[in-house]
């Protein structure tokens, strides 16, 4: 499960490998790609970096599918969503606001 965590992670962050290696102090990506292919298993200190980085527990990242973890949530909301009472102009700002705090994760 972690490999696909991490590659599902990495990727919804919109970070190729190289990008992840050198937040985590690498100088390449061949780690990287390894972790993803499920050949490796990072160490418990570099499992605790990526969880730090992607905001995510450590166990969830190991056994949990976040793919679909996440993106449930996301539907969840947006279903409970109702825009019917607003102008275009406050689904606009609504819907800046949503960007502004996905993207400050950057």
């Amino acid at each position: 499960m972690f490999s696909q965590n991490l590659k599902y992670l990495r990727e919804k962050h919109d970070m190729e490998q190289l990008d992840l290696a050198k937040a985590l102090g690498r100088k390449s990506a061949s780690s990287i790609s390894e972790w993803e292919k499920g050949k490796y298993t990072p160490k418990m200190k570099t499992l605790n970096e990526i969880a730090k980085l992607f905001k995510v527990n450590i166990d969830d990242l190991m056994t949990k599918d976040l793919k679909n973890s996440i993106e449930n949530k996301e539907e969840i909301v947006a279903a409970h969503l109702d825009y019917s009472d607003l102008t275009e102009e406050e689904q606009k700002e609504i819907e800046q606001f949503i960007e502004f705090v996905r993207n400050r994760k950057k």
